[in-house]
């Protein structure tokens, strides 16, 4: 089900009512309806619509919560101070969870997303489960009918298991067997997060990926030439973060929790350089569970995300 976006969440700390040199983003943000919304010739500014939904984590036999995610990133980001100045920032509202399966309600996020694509320069699509991914493939597809997709994940997992009903750790697999235009990379796998058939699938399928070990300390120019080769070689690229990847001494609230995870600068980072990119068409971070966080570190952690990849 969608819902409009909720003002009462965008507030903050008023330096000033007059100088823009003092705004922050509550200051700044605006509100419509996507139901109602007709695309306009040229992509500008940047939206936001939430995923507020955790189905694909119970599915998965995860710890739920992370349905919250949007709104405790959202209040999180309406605190920071508006650097970018960007043209335009909307907040969409949120897609909840009230159909009979998950996949209706991922498709009626595609919609609603394809929408957001199509109308800003940068679309930041917030959750929720890690499920999240397959809506935002399917509006990518949605745009973009014929191109090569580039996926690029940074995440502990593979998300690519067969099981059924869809869940948060199918999803990848659903793309790869179904699309022959899209390709994976992954950045900042758990060892200890996948099993011999996942690396086995990811062989098959021609699945890139690196290591959270090899991401520790500095994105190494290898790993650097492997992004940007990765990049060159699609027509647009989807980008999506999982928040597990970052270690839980920084991101505690998260729906599976990392004891040898990533640093935020090595996401910081790498992430920099992959936004930087014409070719990123839509931006996803996921679950964050702010049900597990610790003084609201996980959502502070991945609204200053946010705020750094405004362009």
């Amino acid at each position: 089900m969608y819902t409009q976006g909720n003002p009462q969440l965008w507030t903050g700390r008023l330096d000033s009512d007059t100088d823009p040199k003092q705004f922050r983003h509550f200051q700044t943000v605006q509100f419509a309806n996507l139901e109602k919304m007709e695309n306009v010739g040229e992509k500008t500014g940047v939206g936001f619509l939430g995923y507020a939904v955790d189905k694909g984590v119970e599915n998965n036999k995860g710890r739920v919560g992370a349905r919250k995610g949007p709104d405790a990133i959202k209040r999180e980001f309406a605190k920071l101070p508006d650097l970018s100045e960007c043209d335009m920032l909307v907040d969409y509202g949120n897609v909840s969870h009230t159909n009979d399966c998950l996949r209706e309600t991922q498709q009626e996020m595609a919609q609603l997303s394809a929408k957001v694509i199509q109308q800003h320069q940068q679309a930041f699509l917030i959750g929720g489960g890690h499920d999240i991914a397959y809506a935002q493939y399917l509006a990518t597809r949605d745009v973009y009918p014929d191109a090569s997709i580039g996926i690029i994940n940074i995440d502990a997992h593979f998300d690519t298991r067969p099981d059924e009903p869809p869940t948060s750790g199918t999803m990848f697999r659903e793309i790869l067997d179904n699309d022959d235009k899209a390709d994976y990379l992954v950045l900042g796998l758990a060892q200890g997060g996948n099993t011999r058939a996942l690396y086995d699938y990811a062989k098959d399928n021609d699945v890139i990926y690196v290591y959270a070990d090899e991401l520790l300390h500095q994105v190494s120019p290898t790993i650097k030439d492997k992004v940007e080769r990765f990049i060159h070689d699609h027509d647009t690229i989807m980008f999506t973060i999982c928040m597990d990847v970052i270690d839980s001494a920084f991101a505690p609230g998260v729906s599976a929790s990392s004891v040898l995870g990533l640093y935020p600068h090595s996401v910081f980072e790498i992430s920099k350089r992959i936004i930087l990119s014409e070719k990123v068409s839509s931006i996803s971070i996921a679950e964050t569970n702010p049900d597990y966080d610790v003084d609201d570190r996980t959502s502070k952690l991945a609204a200053n995300l946010i705020h750094h990849f405004l362009v």
